[in-house]
């Protein structure tokens, strides 16, 4: 268990909220977050080598929960939304819902309908039946072809970025091949990391520096995104975090259990609460803020009007508990 990559799932999670929210000073670690939680999941998995040793364990162990959250948060919308919201255009679309397979269709009214979020785990569940192929393909070739390949997709993503036009951006944002690419750069990280033999110990003083340079590298790409350059739009739904987060996860694995004094802050107790529960933060936040918007504000007459003005202050609590709560669940029904 890498603790530190726990915890920064818990403040992407958090930073990707706050981004839904059109707090716009959280736009570049909304970006990198999504990146950095497609990428971790292809890190842990190859870094984890002996996961994938059973593909039907594999497979069921994941499916399972995915499957189970997301059903679960989709038949709350649905039923939220016949009761009190009437915004859904139910059609021929719902069934790719229920199944996950939405990503795959290039139209916002399509992927974002319904729990809109779930896009996500339309992308991931396409990273995941393909795992166990792209472990063969790995395994057949160097680490040096492998790299090869795999730099090869990324530039051939980027320039797909580059001169496709703003039409299509949303959907580049989702599309699951694209999103493949960022799931194999991390299995690749956590396949080079494996094979390497990690310092068995590392300077309370040289870890803290180490810390701080994909801090300062993830914030010069922050800073170019947030001045407008037009480069940086074209390429912030992936390709321009590949960089800052490959350096991110790659350190935080490298100095586990040699954490710098960036690393102890980051490895208290609340942090990694919030990381164990970040996967359930990302789905449920907007079935728990139409709840607040829709359901419990207007309970509370013209202060809900009030309170509805400050629905990000409000919601975040009630976000944190229902995915508490969820999570709990989950895990009862992944022991069954």
């Amino acid at each position: 268990m890498i603790k530190i990559l726990n915890s920064w799932r818990g403040i992407f999670a958090i930073c990707i909220v706050c981004f839904h929210f059109a707090m716009h000073a959280f736009d570049q670690m909304g970006y990198a977050g999504v990146t950095f939680f497609f990428m971790l999941s292809g890190f842990l998995v190859s870094y984890k080598r002996s996961s994938i040793d059973s593909c039907k364990q594999f497979y069921w162990h994941r499916m399972k929960r995915i499957f189970s959250l997301h059903w679960l948060v989709l038949a709350a919308m649905i039923v939220l939304d016949l009761a009190i919201i009437h915004h859904f255009h139910y059609g021929w679309d719902l069934p790719l819902h229920v199944l996950l397979l939405q990503s795959w269709v290039p139209n916002e009214e399509v992927f974002f309908n319904y729990s809109i979020h779930s896009w996500f785990l339309s992308s991931l569940m396409f990273c995941i039946i393909v795992t166990p192929l792209l472990f063969k393909f790995f395994n057949r070739m160097s680490l040096k072809v492998a790299w090869s390949v795999v730099i090869a997709a990324c530039a051939t993503v980027a320039f797909i970025a580059l001169v496709t036009d703003e039409h299509w951006h949303s959907y580049i944002h989702v599309c699951p091949a694209i999103r493949l690419v960022d799931y194999s750069l991390g299995m690749l990280l956590g396949a080079t990391l494996r094979e390497r033999i990690l310092p068995s110990h590392i300077s309370m003083t040289r870890a803290t520096v180490n810390e701080i340079v994909p801090l300062v590298v993830l914030a010069a790409f922050g800073i170019i995104h947030a001045s407008g350059n037009s480069v940086a739009s074209q390429l912030e739904g992936s390709a321009m975090w590949w960089l800052p987060v490959s350096m991110l996860v790659v350190m935080c694995a490298i100095l586990n259990g040699h954490e710098g004094m960036i690393g102890k802050l980051l490895i208290i107790k609340p942090l990694l609460w919030l990381g164990g529960i970040s996967f359930e933060i990302y789905i449920l936040q907007k079935l728990v803020n139409n709840l607040f918007v829709y359901a419990i504000s207007p309970l509370f007459g013209h202060f809900g009007i009030l309170i509805y003005n400050y629905s990000f202050v409000c919601t975040l609590p009630l976000l944190l508990l229902t995915a508490w709560g969820v999570n709990k669940l989950m895990k009862c029904i992944m022991h069954n």
